[in-house]
């Protein structure tokens, strides 16, 4: 057990073991380590600032061995950047959501535990590490709150899960993945994804301030670690991200664990003897003062400045392209001609379309009975071009597929490019004319250059997700 031996603390050594494996294990975890990272401090443009900026610069993951994913865009890391520097590449099969994902995890522990076993024989007369204690709870809750903060806007501005999309709307709820599934479960329920990010906002800054600190910890635990668990069930993607936050948060609430045990279990009285660094110093008052002033300006202020940006005139989960005017909406494939032949509806058709959506944005998707590598992610990035910008398709299967196109107006023609990753060369160029507002006829040639026409007629389609939704459900046995 800790002494005091003449009003100075000395640790055992197990104690002094466990904190020299923890200190390296966690500043592995949260100092970044590539030179790429500190760049982008200097190589950012700062006068056209972008949400997807202030993500690369809330520090970098560690990562030298990169585990491929058995699908194509399945990988993420929430708002956590990826580390450019790797020394090993894997293939497994539970590196997406299993035991795999965490390998890194792992070779932090076990470096360790190697650097503890040196450091405790270069180093026999410590007594304490209570000083660098403190400042790696200090490291360890700013990343915290300083990679949660893209989250967190994110939903306090809803866009981490926009509006369900019509080609949602109209696939079938086996068609989705669990991950999948998981998100859009939000995008009718703006309501329950604000107040999960003003809960996560409350996390940000009981961490931001000592006196609170403990109290944010557990609230990480709590809250993100049931995030961590649900992305797990759900394949959700961003469990590694999510446990973090839960991980860290045991790591700050540790030392007062003693006293909470003291006080509600043992039912005594307790003075809580956690130690602060003083701050003694002119310059260390100052350093304080602007390190704080300057997190809580650049993740806290600009960071939610940025994002409500985002949310009022492009959200990052969409197209910003418009699709063409007056085309949102359900179409039915009246005509289909295979090579100038006539090919009559059935709903086992390879090569037939069965039914054609339009967005408002510039993303057109068809259904074919016929089977494709579904792209396995849930669409959770901040992409720059619209074509990579793919929530309303990823994790979506049955057949459905997703083009984001460019339409020229004048000669009347869609180029078309497939948005699931795992066919990202696929392009088609159909023409097009519009003889009534609710009729499209398509031509060209598709996938396997054979000729198309469609006849599409617009549907009108009431959804029961969202009709009288407001009015409460009427039960008629």
């Amino acid at each position: 057990m800790t002494v005091l031996e003449n009003n100075i603390q000395t640790w055992n050594g197990y104690e002094k073991f466990s904190f020299r494996v923890a200190f390296i294990f966690f500043f592995l975890l949260v100092v970044p380590l590539d030179a790429d990272y500190y760049q982008q401090w200097f190589t950012t443009d700062w006068s056209h600032l972008h949400i997807r900026d202030i993500g690369k610069l809330s520090g970098s993951s560690f990562s030298p061995i990169k585990v491929q994913p058995a699908q194509p865009g399945s990988g993420d890391l929430g708002s956590i950047q990826d580390s450019s520097l790797d020394f090993l590449k894997i293939s497994a099969e539970s590196a997406n959501f299993g035991i795999a994902s965490y390998i890194n995890w792992g070779l932090a522990f076990v470096l360790g535990l190697i650097g503890a076993v040196i450091w405790s024989l270069l180093d026999r007369k410590t007594t304490n590490y209570r000083t660098l204690y403190y400042f790696l709870i200090v490291a360890v809750s700013y990343s915290m709150l300083i990679k949660l903060q893209g989250l967190t806007f994110s939903k306090v501005f809803p866009t981490q899960m926009p509006n369900l999309a019509l080609t949602q709307l109209n696939t079938p709820l086996g068609d989705f993945t669990h991950q999948k599934l998981y998100w859009i479960q939000f995008s009718f329920v703006h309501g329950y994804e604000v107040f999960a990010g003003l809960a996560e906002l409350l996390i940000m800054l009981l961490l931001f301030f000592r006196q609170t600190r403990a109290v944010g910890a557990a609230l990480a635990i709590a809250m993100i670690g049931n995030i961590a668990i649900s992305n797990h069930t759900y394949d959700g993607g961003i469990h590694l991200a999510a446990a973090f936050y839960a991980l860290g948060g045991a790591f700050v609430l540790w030392r007062y664990l003693p006293n909470i045990w003291n006080l509600v279990v043992n039912e005594k009285d307790t003075n809580p003897a956690i130690y602060h660094y003083p701050f003694e110093k002119k310059w260390q008052k100052y350093f304080r003062l602007a390190f704080k002033s300057f997190v809580f300006l650049m993740f806290f202020v600009l960071s939610a400045y940025l994002h409500w940006q985002n949310y009022t005139y492009d959200s990052y989960k969409v197209p910003a392209q418009k699709g063409l005017t007056n085309s949102r909406g359900f179409y039915e494939v009246t005509e289909f001609k295979l090579n100038n032949k006539t090919v009559p509806y059935s709903p086992v058709d390879s090569l037939r379309w069965q039914d054609v959506t339009f967005e408002k944005w510039s993303t057109i998707s068809f259904t074919v009975f016929n089977t494709f590598m579904i792209h396995g992610e849930a669409g959770r990035g901040k992409q720059f071009k619209d074509v990579d910008r793919t929530y309303e398709s990823a994790g979506t299967g049955g057949g459905r597929r997703h083009f984001y196109y460019k339409a020229d107006t004048i000669n009347h023609v869609l180029y078309l490019e497939n948005k699931n990753k795992v066919y990202k060369n696929q392009k088609l160029k159909l023409n097009y004319s519009r003889p009534t507002d609710s009729r499209i006829i398509l031509s060209g040639l598709n996938e396997y250059q054979d000729s198309i026409y469609l006849v599409l007629d617009k549907k009108d389609k009431t959804y029961p997700l969202y009709q009288n939704r407001r009015q409460g459900v009427v039960w008629n046995p």
